[in-house]
């Protein structure tokens, strides 16, 4: 899988929505994500994970506490491809959970 753009908005400490294009990272064919303790790095995975299967690993029921404290949902959008049959097929997908009621 290669990632080629995500959107952010409302996991954790990203509440503002948050844009990264892996596009431009990638013409090596390698990158990383580096920062400070803090700064998101891991969010970054969990919001990958989260459009692919819909839930988080490290959160409670795979979606407890996901979202940022100020808002009522999370939102990501993640593209990427795919080398399928010696091509490369691009794949979209886009999540939306909204807190619950009362919660």
């Amino acid at each position: 899988m290669r990632p080629k753009y995500l959107e952010i908005e409302g996991l954790q400490s990203f509440q503002k929505k948050q844009i990264i294009d892996f596009s431009s990272l990638d013409e090596t064919g390698l990158f990383g994500i580096f920062g400070p303790t803090g700064s998101g790095k891991s969010t970054i995975l969990d919001a990958i994970t989260f459009a692919l299967y819909g839930r988080v690993k490290r959160a409670e029921r795979g979606t407890q506490g996901i979202i940022n404290s100020n808002m009522d949902n999370v939102r990501v959008t993640f593209t990427f491809e795919l080398l399928k049959d010696n091509s490369r097929k691009t794949y979209r997908v886009e999540r939306d959970y909204r807190r619950k009621k009362g919660s």
